[in-house]
């Protein structure tokens, strides 16, 4: 396919959504938006690339969804609502049209479940398939949501179960069975990431800080800690975490699933403790002391895209 094809195929697979701002979408050099009135404008970019974040043979469909999905998270972590994507698309000599669809299709469904427009971006050809996605998201003037809304004596939680997505990453690269009922809800974490959007929205009306868990709590929460000026007393056996059936399963303890695996996409929050009452799961409190610093957990550091991948590998990993 050339390029302008390539653009074509792409396009009517996803079947982008009308955005009430756009003014110009894809077929111009640049896309313009009209944010709304009184609205700040909050601005995120998430690559994922082939063998690094993603194999393609968890199919094409399941790629789209996972990499607009970790994008928007950014979004929902800053409490914006979306407004605009971008995507810049890398694509082997011979990748086939019926592959584009389902890459385009996975993406676009991702972006209309957010109420997203997809209103341009750029194709290239390189050796490995990689998604760049630029989302433009809307906050109310003055009110988003930062890593550093929070100080000492702030209670901490997380909106949901971590390790799931790790878990999930573990039983693909042993060759487990994509179908296998147990393994669902891992492989949904891993593959569909779900950004909490009405979440995010409920926190802008209190005083808080707030990341998104992308790289796994080991490495995440040192992060918005020192963000914070502060250190972080953590209970891990309050973490959510992986039920012990489906963790003996990929091989490791609950709880080092939830401590050390990424890409789970929910929110971590710190904050006063009222914030109990939107679902969130209390896991320990910031404090004084060292900013970073962590006290009650130890084990390995997370999730880092430019550590070693283990010998040979070449593979998505969090360790």
């Amino acid at each position: 396919m050339r390029e302008d094809e390539v653009i074509s195929v792409l396009l009517a697979a996803a079947q982008p959504v009308a955005g009430a701002g756009v003014l110009r979408g894809p077929g111009d050099d640049a896309a313009a938006l009209r944010p709304p009135a009184g609205q700040d404008l909050a601005w995120t970019v998430d690559d994922h690339a082939e063998d690094v974040h993603f194999r393609a043979a968890w199919g094409w469909k399941a790629v789209g969804r996972k990499a607009a999905g970790a994008a928007l998270s950014d979004l929902a972590a800053s409490g914006a609502s979306p407004v605009g994507a971008l995507l810049a698309l890398t694509l082997p000599a011979g990748f086939g049209r019926g592959d584009l669809v389902e890459l385009g299709r996975g993406f676009g469904q991702k972006l209309a479940e957010a109420g997203c427009p997809l209103v341009g971006g750029n194709v290239t050809r390189g050796p490995r398939v990689q998604l760049s996605t630029s989302l433009l998201g809307a906050i109310p003037r003055g009110g988003g949501l930062w890593r550093d809304g929070a100080e000492a004596g702030a209670a901490l939680f997380v909106s949901g179960p971590l390790g799931l997505a790790r878990a999930g990453l573990l039983w693909l690269e042993a060759g487990g069975d994509r179908d296998d009922p147990a393994l669902q809800p891992a492989l949904r974490a891993l593959l569909d990431p779900a950004p909490r959007f009405e979440l995010g929205l409920a926190l802008r009306d209190h005083s808080c800080a707030v990341l998104d868990l992308s790289d796994g709590l080991a490495r995440d929460l040192p992060r918005l800690a020192r963000a914070c000026g502060c250190a972080a007393d953590v209970e891990l056996a309050r973490v959510p975490a992986p039920t012990p059936a489906l963790a003996e399963r990929v091989g490791e303890a609950p709880s080092a699933l939830a401590w050390v695996g990424g890409e789970d996409y929910e929110l971590l929050v710190a904050g006063p403790p009222a914030l109990e009452g939107l679902g969130l799961t209390r896991i320990g409190q910031l404090s004084a002391g060292a900013p970073g610093e962590v006290r009650g957990a130890s084990g390995e550091a997370g999730y880092d895209p430019f550590a070693d991948a283990p010998s040979g590998s070449g593979a998505p990993t969090h360790e």
